[in-house]
């Protein structure tokens, strides 16, 4: 099945290559959508290398509207974002879509998780906590965060969940949808 997988600039972006690894080995094709941030930690070309498929950075390729968000929906069964940062859940729980990976999010009828990773007092705040919040009332999966220390040296809830636990989360919600 097609999965897409939005990353965007969170530290914990390499991470991402593990969650494709797992997905190619249980036979699950994985389009990647980078915020342009998100290019600034791990590059398309890593990702394009462990998928075998065309990384999407940008709404605009070569200067040319491709409708690119439109066309990265069909056949997806599900659509992951790992790591998901602030900016990113309170787009997508405003319904701003001003790049690639929030459009493509508003436009996809398959089922939704999303895997926050920031810094625990980011996590914490309650515009954060408002944003996660409707989501959840939308029906969009939250892959809690963990415990632990982040990359700053703060300590708290904030870290991107292990990764064996989003992708049993993530293969839970293919498997209720095609099961």
């Amino acid at each position: 099945m097609k999965i897409i997988l939005g990353i965007t600039s969170s530290i914990s972006a390499y991470k991402a290559c593990d969650i494709i690894r797992i997905f190619s080995s249980k036979g699950h094709s994985t389009t990647v959508v980078m915020s342009r941030n998100a290019c600034n930690l791990v590059t398309p070309l890593t990702f394009q290398t462990l998928t075998g498929n065309r990384v999407y950075t940008d709404t605009f390729e070569n200067g040319a509207y491709t409708m690119g968000h439109i066309a990265l929906k069909e056949d997806a069964a599900l659509f992951l974002c790992a790591p998901a940062t602030a900016n990113f859940i309170g787009k997508i729980a405003n319904g701003i879509a001003d790049d690639l990976i929030s459009t493509t999010f508003l436009s996809i009828d398959a089922p939704v998780a999303i895997a926050p990773a920031m810094n625990p007092t980011m996590w914490s705040n309650a515009a954060v906590q408002n944003n996660i919040n409707t989501l959840t009332k939308r029906g969009i999966t939250i892959i809690d965060p963990a415990e632990g220390s982040v990359i700053c040296g703060d300590k708290g809830q904030g870290k991107l969940a292990p990764v064996d636990q989003i992708v049993t989360r993530s293969l839970q919600l293919l498997d209720f949808k095609h099961g």
